[in-house]
């Protein structure tokens, strides 16, 4: 008999046995490893934190009003943000804009001549219309966080993100003087909670008919957007 061969096999056999235990053990874990480490309101409140205390970043922004069965565009808009100063460019109600705030400085472009109007004071973004349309900072700054869901995970762009849904209620109360229910959905990123997509639907119903504000907003390159030069006015 070949003792050499019995003796192999009574080392493989429990360090493949081994083998089996700890696989098993990373497989339940496994669905774990992205749990959050913090609760639902405090892990949205610090997505938010992060997001209004970011020293720069960019976004993108889609807005659509669902009447019924039906959807109407409302913008399509695109932008950086560098401590103070915005650029922001697109489409709203079908209208081409192109906006710039400098320091007290607004620029904006004509759409007719194409030549840039230069208001002083922030004369524009006194607006609270014009200002909730293309900064999508001024959404998030909340007084409270209100039936939050519990956290799950989704894939956004290929990337895992936390997602979880609440009605907010807003400093300026802008959304709620039009609107009878407010939602904000949020994706937040896994590694630095950094919010990396909003949602907010606001809905109310007149005449028997149901109309939805829907805005979705992705951001990214937080603290790295290169610094907004005004544009060459002539």
């Amino acid at each position: 008999m070949n003792t050499s061969k019995i003796s192999t096999k009574k080392i493989l056999i429990p360090v493949g046995l081994a083998l089996l235990l700890i696989i098993a053990v990373v497989c339940l874990i496994r669905p774990n490893l992205n749990a959050p480490k913090l609760p639902p309101n405090e892990l949205a409140q610090t997505a938010i934190d992060n997001l209004l205390a970011a020293e720069s970043l960019s976004f993108a922004t889609h807005s659509c009003l669902l009447l019924g069965d039906e959807e109407m565009q409302l913008g399509d808009i695109h932008g950086e943000i560098n401590g103070a100063d915005f650029h922001v460019a697109g489409e709203v109600l079908g209208t081409p804009m192109d906006l710039y705030q400098i320091g007290a400085k607004t620029y904006r472009q004509d759409t007719l001549t194409e030549q840039w109007l230069v208001l002083e004071d922030q004369q524009l973004l006194n607006q609270e219309a014009l200002l909730n349309e293309i900064n999508p900072r001024a959404a998030f700054q909340l007084t409270d966080i209100l039936n939050i869901s519990e956290t799950e995970t989704e894939n956004l762009d290929e990337e895992k993100c936390y997602k979880l849904s609440f009605q907010p209620q807003t400093a300026s109360g802008y959304y709620e003087k039009y609107f009878s229910s407010l939602t904000y959905t949020i994706w937040v990123t896994l590694d630095d909670h950094q919010l990396r997509q909003a949602q907010i639907c606001a809905s109310a119903s007149a005449n028997n008919i149901e109309s939805t504000l829907q805005i979705t907003t992705e951001f990214w390159d937080w603290n790295n957007t290169p610094a907004i030069e005004a544009p060459v006015v002539e």
